[in-house]
């Protein structure tokens, strides 16, 4: 009987690895495309940069391609038109070893719909969604782009786009937490992870599956740590640096000598941090006298071109600068990897982060008045 069973066994173990999928077979067609026409598997890194794969022609109103790939990846199924060469669409899956369909529409701004994995068909329903999201989004940016437009219309509008946006969040959030397993998710852990919050980004990290680590998700685990060491209630961490006199400054000596604090990470070719610095000079310029002091953390490479930012924005704050752009060391102690940002320190401890407008002046009065 024991031998008997140890046969069974074997015959079902052999069955297994016989039936499992060896390599992958995506099969598709294109509405409205016509037979001979150009379709390309690819990788695409910019819209400069496109590597091609492998490439098939529509024959009866089909096309496939068929492969082994050793480890899922996003890749793009890219259509061409033979009669008009300005014309393409293309849309991106999960190639995976399995047997995948894609229904691919030529008419431009449609959704292609794919299944055969759990991983393409959800990215089929995210993308449902943002086509949805981009209709209710149309009208809102007419109204703000609009010269006509008044203030009350354009801050309505302003409000729906908000109201949108993290809409839209949500949505993220709960694609990449049921699919943190495979790469759809993966992909848009990494890509999104610039507007999720810490606290979801680090628990999903927590959450890969093991052998799931590639050099991107390695870099965020390390720029999450560092996250996570300054964050809202820790300590704050010393920065030192040169000033524009060429003196060594570190932020503990400025922090010393006022009650609440503001390192400003920003630079002189920076838009935004200069949009920004009003509202940061109407704060400095309301509460310094009461304890309030910002220390510059530039994030130049040009010393000239900060020293003359400096003079052209009138900032009477200390500023230092190890001009080195965006290796700059006390950036990358903070974790900052955009700019404007900002650390508000009180009594040793990081109290905020990356305040905007007027919430700037309000948490400094707030903090002043404790």
């Amino acid at each position: 009987m024991k031998k008997l069973f140890s046969f069974a066994a074997l015959a079902l173990l052999l069955c297994v690895a016989a039936c499992k999928q060896s390599g992958y077979k995506v099969t598709g067609t294109a509405t409205g495309a016509e037979d001979g026409d150009t379709v390309i598997l690819a990788i695409i890194h910019s819209m400069f940069e496109v590597d091609t794969l492998q490439t098939t022609v529509i024959k009866n109103g089909k096309f496939v391609f068929e492969g082994v790939q050793d480890t899922a990846a996003m890749r793009y199924i890219i259509w061409k038109s033979n009669s008009n060469p300005d014309l393409a669409v293309g849309t991106q899956f999960a190639l995976e070893n399995a047997n995948i369909e894609i229904q691919l529409d030529t008419t431009p701004n449609t959704v292609a719909i794919i299944s055969g994995t759990p991983a393409n068909e959800e990215l089929t329903d995210l993308a449902i969604h943002e086509a949805e999201t981009s209709n209710k989004a149309r009208p809102i940016f007419d109204v703000l782009n609009n010269p006509d437009s008044d203030e009350a219309a354009k801050a309505e509008a302003e409000k729906k786009l908000e109201e949108l946006q993290q809409q839209d969040i949500e949505i993220y959030k709960g694609f990449i937490q049921r699919n943190i397993n495979n790469i759809a998710g993966q992909t848009y852990l990494i890509g999104y992870a610039g507007m999720l919050d810490d606290a979801f980004v680090i628990e999903q990290l927590a959450a890969l599956p093991e052998g799931a680590d590639t050099e991107e998700i390695k870099s965020m685990r390390e720029l999450y740590a560092k996250k996570a060491e300054t964050a809202i209630g820790n300590a704050y961490k010393d920065i030192k640096a040169q000033t524009p006199e060429g003196e060594e400054l570190s932020v503990s000596e400025v922090a010393e000598q006022c009650k609440v604090l503001m390192i400003d990470f920003w630079a002189s070719w920076c838009g935004p941090c200069r949009a920004e610095m009003p509202h940061v000079k109407a704060a400095y310029d309301a509460y310094h006298i009461l304890g309030f002091d910002i220390i510059g953390v530039s994030l130049d490479k040009d010393a000239d071109a900060w020293k003359k930012a400096i003079k052209d924005l009138d900032l009477p704050w200390p500023q230092i600068s190890d001009l080195k752009g965006w290796e700059c060391e006390g950036a990358a102690t903070y974790a900052v990897r955009s700019i404007p940002a900002s650390v508000l320190v009180k009594d040793g401890k990081i109290v905020a982060r990356d305040l905007r407008g007027s919430a700037l002046a309000d948490k400094v009065k707030e903090l002043l008045a404790e």
